[in-house]
């Protein structure tokens, strides 16, 4: 079938240049959330629901932080890029793209979910001004329903969608003139790597991986996004 050049109208390359933007800021936040790791320790399956509620009292920033906090400012920002990324690669096969496109959205919602923070800052409140001892184990057990939704059924799903939805777009980018081949092997492997998430006691150890690798993606991908903003342009 033969292509055709289209012009881009100024809305097209803008929303290739904030994807290139919103690359860029994904992957300082998540160079940022990589050394606050090791600051503050995540704390949703080590620590008990008592010791979360009085840490989110005596430092609530650190607690946030060590709760991934971060999760809630990345994904918004890598939706931009995600979406970028869906307006090019649907000139290459559009029913697969928006399968990609749609399950990123998904798992973005999924984050919302597992990550009851606002819910924990309250309780913890709660928990301090409480002075009996069955309205405190009431609030105990609440949080305890709230810390196991951080490590529960939505974050697993989330993480496994981010994964596939990454394998899906830089499979296509292959096959797309506007993405450089490094930014699409580094997308599948980073994404390959991400995968056995769910092993036992070595699956953090992937995901680790995978959101160190998730840098030079990042970075890929907003040159090349960057570049295609710039571009009169585009074939279909």
């Amino acid at each position: 079938m033969n292509k055709e050049k289209t012009t881009l109208k100024p809305m097209q390359k803008n929303i290739f240049k904030l994807g290139s933007i919103a690359a860029f800021l994904s992957m300082i936040s998540i160079a940022f959330a990589i050394v606050a790791y090791f600051i503050w320790p995540y704390k949703g399956n080590t620590t008990s629901i008592e010791e979360i509620l009085s840490i989110l009292q005596s430092d609530r920033i650190g607690a946030l932080i060590s709760l991934d906090v971060s999760m809630l400012i990345i994904f918004p920002i890598t939706m931009l890029t995600f979406l970028a990324i869906y307006f090019v690669l649907k000139r290459v096969d559009e029913p697969i793209a928006f399968f990609a496109v749609l399950i990123n959205i998904v798992a973005f919602v999924l984050v919302i979910m597992c990550r009851p923070l606002v819910e924990l800052v309250t309780l913890s409140n709660q928990f301090t001004l409480a002075t009996d001892a069955i309205e405190k184990a009431k609030i105990l057990s609440a949080g305890e329903v709230l810390r196991i939704q951080l490590d529960g059924t939505a974050w697993a799903i989330q993480t496994a969608f981010f994964m596939i939805a990454g394998l899906i777009n830089n499979i296509l980018m292959l096959r797309s003139a506007y993405f450089k081949k490094k930014t699409a092997w580094t997308g599948i492997i980073i994404s390959a790597i991400g995968l056995p998430f769910f092993i036992p006691e070595i699956g953090l150890i992937f995901l680790f991986l995978n959101t160190i690798g998730s840098i030079p993606w990042l970075i890929f991908v907003a040159i090349d996004l960057r570049k295609i903003g710039n571009t009169d342009s585009i074939m279909i």
